[in-house]
């Protein structure tokens, strides 16, 4: 590059920061906005891997479930990997961040992280793990609104396969740790102000596309709706656990219904439940837990997601080692009459 001499010596340094600082906001604000799209078949395949609790420490577990994530991704050949929660457990956390996120960077998929009440307990903040995050390719997840509780409450646009049109969305939001309000036991809830913001930015896609979008949603901690299922006839799958969601219900479903996007909630936390159902019309998931670190006997593995374009509809099963398509159920159909 050849500078203008005439120009003072003195602005040069204040002209480059400019332009870093231009370049990285760039950078930071495009990074949701990476191209997802239906294939040509109108299709977009997710999984959703959970409760890793990865150690970077060269143990054969955590050598193992590398390999299984990396097996699960070139079986099913995702579209997007979501991480819900409890990723890392170590701590020696960028390394581990770095390590467990390798096999999506060298199979070139995108991917996109929910913050579980573990995350930050080690070495960094859910902040400067966000910043990790964004220096690794392919990385999806931001920081969200400002005036916005939690880190990490963000939307993905699908795009359709022949279309530059939205297709579909994915919601991802910070579902926190535990409640910092003395007294109060249990885990925390998502607050008004994610809620309000879902509602307004839900709008404003309503109002860009000129229809409701159908949509995901993918948290860590499941929102108290999901006891329901358990009595309601509709679960397929087991629960060998307690519903370990907050005790207060703050109205995240409630805004769900009100709506009318979402079709399913995706969640981990709880290590082994791994059961699927629907709610007033409204799928409530368990990811199947991946990580060899984690308590548990259940076969470790991941969720997978298929959504159909043009539909309010969505195939969904478990994939292990041991089985690749356990629990199949499509939503609505699988639930149409129970």
């Amino acid at each position: 590059m050849i500078f203008n001499q005439k120009k003072p010596i003195w602005r040069l340094p204040s002209q480059v920061l400019i332009c870093a600082l231009l370049l990285a906001f760039v950078n930071v604000n495009s990074i949701a906005q990476q191209s997802l799209r239906f294939n040509k078949d109108g299709k977009f395949k997710i999984v959703q891997f959970t409760d890793i609790h990865f150690r970077n420490d060269g143990s054969p577990r955590a050598d193992s479930v590398l390999q299984l994530m990396r097996k699960i991704i070139s079986t099913e050949k995702p579209d997007l990997v979501v991480l819900t929660g409890d990723i890392v457990s170590y701590k020696d956390t960028r390394n581990a961040w770095l390590a467990i996120t390798r096999p999506m960077v060298d199979a070139k998929v995108p991917f996109a992280v929910n913050f579980g009440n573990h995350d930050r307990e080690f070495d960094l903040t859910n902040q400067e793990i966000l910043q990790v995050l964004q220096s690794i390719p392919h990385n999806l997840t931001v920081a969200g609104p400002d005036d916005v509780d939690g880190v990490g409450n963000f939307a993905l646009e699908i795009m359709g396969s022949s279309k530059k049109e939205t297709a579909a969305l994915i919601w991802c939001f910070d579902s926190h740790r535990s409640p910092l309000i003395s007294g109060m036991g249990g885990y925390d809830w998502v607050k008004t102000s994610q809620i309000n913001w879902y509602r307004q930015t839900s709008a404003n896609h309503v109002k860009k596309n000129g229809k409701v979008l159908p949509a995901l949603c993918f948290l860590h901690i499941p929102v108290p709706e999901y006891n329901e299922v358990l009595t309601n006839g509709t679960m397929v799958g087991m629960k060998g656990e307690k519903v370990c969601a907050p005790d207060v219900n703050s109205g995240l479903f409630t805004a769900m219904l009100e709506t009318g996007d979402i079709m399913g909630v995706f969640c981990g936390h709880d290590h082994v439940n791994n059961y699927i159902g629907v709610v007033h019309g409204i799928a409530l998931a368990y990811g199947q837990a991946t990580g060899l670190h984690g308590y548990g006997k259940l076969a470790k593995g991941a969720r997978i997601i298929e959504l159909m374009e043009g539909e309010r509809s969505f195939n969904t099963w478990i994939n292990t080692f041991q089985q690749d398509k356990n629990l199949w159920v499509n939503y609505p159909a699988s639930f149409r009459f129970k």
